[in-house]
């Protein structure tokens, strides 16, 4: 048991279950709240991890979006990538360089995102696709594309039991009855 060291009264906090759908495909500007750097999940390299905070439009405003930079990686076109798009962001918020990532922490810059693809089970998630750069002079207004994707099918594997048929039950009938005699059916000479 766990003291708290004050009475928690939970009819204070709003308990109210919001089912938070992925951000909608569109151009968002954004700001990073937090970042930690790790170890991959494999342990052989190292990646920026990043909650990214929507501030406009204001619709989506406070909404987060978390995005991984693949900083280093024994695979080099991997790391490539991460360096690039890490490059990108530093572009976009205007920074040449950087010693700690909280050096990037609530500067704003405005980005692309979309969905991206189902992986490993999963659902699609919203991603960032691509930024834009104040220096290039094409940062467009922030705002919510008119034609979003079509919604994602289920999962193969959404933890439902199989639908009911005979399959099994013709199989197991078309087999010899091995099982009564106590013999194995690879056992069995013919």
């Amino acid at each position: 048991m766990a003291n708290l060291g004050q009475r928690f009264n939970a009819q204070d906090h709003d308990t109210e279950q919001r089912d938070y759908a992925e951000l909608p495909n569109g151009i968002y500007q954004m700001e990073i709240e937090a970042s930690d750097v790790g170890p991959t999940k494999a342990g052989s390299g190292m990646i920026l991890k990043t909650t990214n905070v929507v501030i406009a439009p204001d619709a989506y405003k406070g909404r987060k979006l978390f995005n991984n930079y693949n900083l280093e990686n024994p695979n080099p076109q991997a790391q490539e990538i991460g360096q690039r798009q890490f490059a990108s962001l530093c572009r976009a918020i205007g920074v040449d360089s950087v010693e700690d990532s909280e050096d990037l922490h609530f500067k704003s810059f405005t980005v692309k995102v979309s969905l991206g693809k189902a992986q490993n089970g999963y659902p699609a998630r919203a991603e960032i696709k691509s930024y834009y750069f104040p220096d290039q002079g094409n940062v467009p207004e922030p705002a919510i594309d008119a034609v979003q994707p079509a919604a994602q099918p289920t999962a193969a594997n959404d933890n439902r039991r199989p639908a009911a048929n005979d399959n099994h039950q013709q199989q197991s009938a078309a087999r010899p009855a091995a099982a009564a005699t106590g013999a194995r059916p690879w056992g069995q000479k013919k």
